[in-house]
């Protein structure tokens, strides 16, 4: 991904790690601050204890009601050192976050662009939506922030297009 914004858009990239070695959580933001990032996407491949949900999601940081959204900031946010029941904290960290709106509006248009792109290959692919949800990964993030979901490997039809080369260009 990094490779196709270079060339098409003419930005420059930065990761937070180019292979499975673990950066904490809180740790990658810090390093999208420092190098004063003018957006930060965190990109994951979902599961679920259900093996018939799938499809692409994309989240931005804010407090969220949603059952759902709770249990997989919880599982995502399960390597940080926080616990996602420090609520005081996080919600002086989202209400002090002026980039919600445009974080909004950023994971709209890459949840678009996302499900759009993934449906031309695999016409199957369900579209999520865009959410909210306390991910540790985008807290204290000045810029806006994303994490998105581009399949499920708990569902074999996610996991099987997620493993072709083909589906992961889209």
């Amino acid at each position: 991904l990094g490779t196709l914004l270079e060339e098409n858009l003419g930005v420059e990239v930065m990761y937070t790690r180019t292979d499975d070695t673990f950066i904490a959580l809180e740790r990658r933001t810090e390093m999208a601050n420092e190098k004063r990032a003018d957006l930060f996407i965190s990109i994951h491949a979902n599961s679920s204890p259900y093996r018939s949900v799938s499809g692409v999601e994309t989240y931005y940081l804010n407090l969220s009601s949603n059952r759902e959204a709770l249990d997989i900031a919880a599982r995502e946010n399960a390597s940080s050192q926080r616990s996602i029941h420090e609520l005081t904290e996080i919600l002086q960290k989202i209400t002090a976050n002026d980039k919600i709106a445009e974080s909004r509006e950023f994971a709209t248009k890459v949840q678009n662009s996302l499900h759009g792109g993934i449906a031309k290959v695999y016409s199957s692919a369900q579209n999520r939506g865009v959410k909210k949800a306390p991910f540790v990964v985008l807290l204290g993030a000045q810029m806006p922030s994303i994490l998105t979901e581009i399949g499920f490997v708990s569902n074999p039809r996610d996991e099987t297009q997620l493993k072709r080369a083909e589906t992961r260009q889209k």
